[in-house]
């Protein structure tokens, strides 16, 4: 019986151009092959060969080498076999390999409110996508991929593509008039030890412990089944609680949006009914609404006027729920959320200003934000986080990349750094560590490596600082430093209150300008301006000057990033972004565009550092190239004034 990888599959896009394409499995006695092309005017292009065998089962052989396009079905059957594997509508064009965590798997469900015109309208065949199903293993790697199949770009399947994969290869495929194919590898929450080797894991000396200790088939099942019952009946506890009597809990009111810390619900674990009676006038009853919640830390189930109309189990979503036609009605309504707080740091996501409404098709809306009543359903435990296994070092590599080994492909697309936020200090020796095992296993230490630096997020907190993110991307940015790689700046297309900013069609094009000099040998890439120079000046006694330049072939601009949700007060006028440091911390630094590659920065006589968008979210900055791509962030001590 023959044993196929899953990625052998209708609508599978081989590699256009290369003598190395391969079809390989297991059988039990020698296979025949027959790859033919569907086009009717070469229905006698048929190529046929026998495939033998080796001590394991293992058959190997190369498939015929294509240009881009073209319709093929290839049809394996062992000898002596009635039984045949048709697989059809395969063609030839440029595959890709995406990998990392939660940003780059993020699908495009997850973006239509900014996209549905162009997701619904998308029949395209240029485009499919493999996404490789979750799976680890501590032992060893795997060939073999089960589950998953083939899809290409049209309704519904493509709500499951990965946005950023998805509009990187629609800028791709438009630009090289090629079909692209993506295999999709990401799994949210991964560190970047996840996606490392085994082998090299032991020569970084790095996580082996925690290795090992996972290869403990018996302690792993037992964490998960005692993790999960926990948790289910953690749960289920909360859900009791909100059918009990809730007069004389703890009550009040508390104003949407906001965090719970500083108030009576602040530091607790919770199962919290919050309740908002609205009033409506005429026509909400006719059609189909939408109620935005934004994100509600940790997990929530909402009603409408008594009918339950959606709930999420986690806190990063912003929560859209439909509410159907005759639930609203004229006059009085009621929302009611169930809320469970699991970590003692409960609320609901600020500064989300499409959010905390109710919207109907025609554009009216009535806020939903301000006080909302609450009662204390009960307090709850404190629960620890889940073990997932798939963030474990190597796991994920060894089911996920490496059967996928075989496979020729034009290169390598990443998105992750957001779970090592807080062990920047290595990122860089275990990432290049990455770079190199992914080339390694391909055979080709040339393949170039394409990464998305890490967007703006603060936690809810605009004013607030912590510094990580700069830290960790100037980590990633060192990685270029490794020939064929380039790092796609995103710092400003993502949201301070949102750790999956849905801005993906603009990630997707900068990446597509980095593959277009990486892959395709054409324009180089330029990640955005960055600085060449940097000269001082005393002003007077208090005030000290740096003239920043950047190369000459620069032209800065004052502008945003395309896209984005702009504040309707932003400053286009003066250049922004640019802070000076004393003792630690930041603070604003004027700055004017005095050339086309020249900014001049005053500051005070003994601030330590000058910085530019150097921040958890920077998203005032505002220095551009005229191709709209932002000024790489930076960091230097400063001279002492003369």
């Amino acid at each position: 019986m023959i044993k196929l990888s899953s990625i052998f599959s209708d609508y599978m896009v081989l590699q256009r151009d290369t003598d190395d394409n391969l079809l390989w499995g297991y059988a039990d006695k020698k296979v025949l092959v027959q790859f033919q092309n569907d086009d009717p005017e070469k229905r006698d292009e048929v190529f046929k060969t026998a495939l033998s065998i080796d001590e394991n089962g293992f058959f190997s052989g190369k498939l015929p080498n294509y240009p881009a396009g073209g319709e093929f079905t290839l049809t394996v059957w062992e000898e002596d076999s009635a039984e045949k594997i048709d697989i059809q509508y395969i063609t030839y064009g440029d595959v890709f390999v995406c990998g990392g965590q939660s940003n780059m798997e993020l699908p495009l469900a997850r973006t239509m409110e900014r996209y549905a015109d162009e997701i619904t309208s998308t029949d395209n065949k240029n485009i499919r996508f493999f996404r490789v199903p979750e799976k680890y293993n501590f032992h060893h790697t795997e060939d073999m991929i089960e589950g998953g199949s083939w899809k290409y770009a049209k309704m519904p399947e493509i709500l499951d593509f990965g946005a950023v994969p998805f509009f990187t290869a629609k800028e791709i495929s438009e630009r090289e008039g090629v079909t692209v194919g993506i295999y999709n590898t990401a799994i949210g929450g991964t560190p970047i030890k996840a996606w490392v080797s085994e082998e090299t894991m032991r020569e970084l000396g790095l996580h082996v412990a925690e290795y090992e200790e996972c290869q403990n088939d018996e302690w792993v099942q037992e964490t998960i089944s005692r993790e999960q019952a926990e948790d289910i009946a953690w749960r289920e506890d909360a859900d009791k609680s909100f059918e009990q009597d809730l007069s004389g809990n703890l009550s009040g009111t508390f104003n949407v949006p906001g965090f719970f810390e500083g108030t009576p619900l602040g530091g607790k674990c919770l199962a919290v009914h919050f309740k908002k009676e609205i009033e409506l006038g005429e026509g909400w009853s006719d059609t189909d609404t939408k109620l935005y919640l934004g994100a509600i830390i940790d997990s929530d189930k909402v009603y409408v006027n008594g009918q339950y109309v959606g709930e999420t189990g986690y806190l990063y979503p912003p929560r859209i729920y439909k509410v159907p036609k005759g639930l609203l009605k004229e006059g009085k309504n009621v929302i009611e959320i169930r809320l469970l707080v699991f970590r003692r740091e409960g609320g609901f996501m600020p500064g989300l200003g499409k959010y905390y409404m109710i919207k109907r098709p025609d554009g009216e809306t009535v806020s939903l934000a301000g006080e909302w009543e609450y009662t204390v359903a009960k307090d709850m435990p404190f629960i620890e986080n889940m073990t997932f296994f798939s963030y474990k070092a190597t796991g994920v590599y060894n089911c996920m990349v490496y059967p996928l080994k075989r496979q020729k492909c034009k290169g390598f697309f990443f998105y992750q750094g957001e779970s090592n936020v807080d062990d920047y200090a290595t990122y860089k020796e275990e990432f290049e560590a990455v770079i190199k095992d992914w080339r390694k296993l391909w055979g080709d230490e040339s393949l170039p490596f394409m990464f998305v630096q890490l967007a703006a997020f603060n936690d809810g907190n605009r004013a607030g600082y912590f510094g990580r993110r700069s830290y960790l991307t100037e980590e990633q940015r060192k990685c270029c430093e490794l020939p064929k790689t380039a790092m796609i700046q995103a710092y400003d297309l993502g949201e301070f209150n949102d750790l999956h900013p849905t801005n993906k069609k603009e990630v997707g094009r900068r990446a597509a300008l980095a593959a277009e000099d990486l892959v395709y040998g054409k324009d180089k890439y330029i990640p955005g301006p960055e600085k060449v120079e940097v000269l001082f000046s005393n002003l007077d006694e208090n005030v000290d000057e740096a003239e920043v330049i950047f190369e000459d072939s620069i032209k800065l601009i004052l502008s945003h990033g395309i896209g984005m949700l702009i504040d309707e007060d932003r400053n286009e006028k003066d250049v922004i972004g640019f802070d000076y440091w004393i003792d630690g911390k930041a603070y604003p630094a004027e700055a004017k565009l005095v050339e086309a590659n020249k900014v001049r920065v005053t500051y005070p006589k003994g601030a330590e550092v000058l910085s530019y968008a150097w921040s958890d979210s920077p998203l005032d900055a505002n220095l551009y190239s005229e191709d709209r791509l932002p000024v790489v962030p930076f960091r230097f001590e400063l001279k002492p004034s003369p």
